[in-house]
């Protein structure tokens, strides 16, 4: 069974827009409510940026499963034998689910604890951020192993090969870079407004660049359909 998306691109603008909204009000809320003193434990639950069981959170595993979904659902109209390949797909599609199980259950927090037990790991201050080095090194071997799948979609398509690669840019730098930063010089004062600065556009810039991805995924699966009522 193959799925068809009717969707235009004014369609998929208007969704983006929404999304860039729901996230500028996640940050608004999260700093109005630093600012006003977290007044409330259960509304510093739910706004804070950096709890694990924020709405903000929740919304961002909900983006990365949705776009899990969606590259499985390309893998359905991919060739097995021509690149890009429907295994890459399928493959890109189990990274973005696993990366929405991380967000909603702090999976590398908990791979964290047990890699800083190892003497020879590398690691940021305080023992934070040795689940980067894994998740970096697991990222480099993918890339490596399917560089052909993703040079064969940028010729195929080099605009939408752009969108998701910067989506996927911009992801990385709130989810690594930023959190990089906040972990070397700004975890010694969680209270400074450095700090709250930091989350709040880290998390921002992972959410935008799921919505940019997103947005690229959409806009394979469109055509799909075009090449489908050819």
């Amino acid at each position: 069974m193959k799925i068809h998306f009717d969707l235009t691109v004014r369609d998929l603008n208007k969704l983006f827009l929404g999304l860039i909204l729901i996230e500028l009000l996640l940050v608004t809320g999260y700093v109005l409510n630093v600012l006003w003193g977290s007044p409330s434990w259960i509304v510093t639950r739910l706004v804070d940026l950096d709890d694990e069981g924020s709405i903000a959170t929740w919304f961002s595993s909900m983006q990365l499963f949705i776009v899990g979904l969606l590259f499985f659902f390309k893998s359905r109209h991919a060739n097995a034998v021509e690149l890009p390949s429907a295994i890459f797909f399928c493959i890109l599609g189990l990274g973005f689910i696993f990366l929405s199980v991380d967000e909603a259950a702090a999976i590398h927090e908990k791979i964290n604890i047990v890699l800083k037990q190892v003497v020879f790991m590398p690691r940021f201050k305080g023992d934070h951020g040795v689940w980067i080095y894994m998740y970096v090194s697991l990222a480099g071997i993918f890339l490596s192993l399917t560089l052909r799948n993703f040079i064969a979609l940028w010729k195929h398509s080099r605009r939408i090969a752009f969108i998701m690669a910067i989506g996927l840019l911009t992801f990385v730098t709130g989810a690594v870079l930023l959190e990089i930063i906040g972990y070397q010089f700004l975890r010694n004062d969680m209270t400074s407004w450095r700090y709250v600065t930091e989350v709040a556009l880290e998390e921002f810039l992972e959410m935008l660049g799921i919505s940019i991805v997103l947005y690229g995924v959409l806009l394979l699966l469109m055509e799909v359909n075009i090449e489908g009522n050819e």
